[in-house]
């Protein structure tokens, strides 16, 4: 089933399988939608806020884990602590690692103790 997403307006922008769906990555009032395709790492810019992201995929595996990041929690392979903090490494073609920050960092946690992976 594919999942839809809508820009602010409620448009529909761009419909994709959400097993493709690596993670999101917000910037102002845009947010990088980035996937696979074709075994290579693609991308889509939507204009829309990840707040109103996060609740509409909130009933996927989808998990907020920065205040710019939210990533596919079937596609994390690991989680590891660095000096700098705790990073998700993403399952991809292409080396991925995206920061947890210390205020998503429960919630992270509570997918892992749940399971999501």
């Amino acid at each position: 089933k594919l999942l839809p997403f809508f820009d602010e307006k409620g448009v529909m922008r761009f419909s994709m399988l959400p097993s493709d769906i690596l993670y999101l990555e917000s910037a102002d009032n845009y947010v990088t939608i980035y996937y696979i395709n074709k075994q290579k790492i693609a991308h889509y810019l939507i204009r829309n806020s990840l707040k109103n992201l996060e609740e509409y995929l909130s009933e996927y595996t989808f998990v907020r884990c920065h205040r710019s990041f939210i990533v596919n929690f079937e596609k994390v392979k690991l989680v590891r602590k660095e000096k700098d903090g705790l990073k998700l490494e993403i399952d991809a073609p292409a080396e991925l690692v995206i920061p947890i920050s210390k205020t998503y960092s429960e919630g992270v946690m509570k997918e892992f103790v749940k399971g999501g992976i």
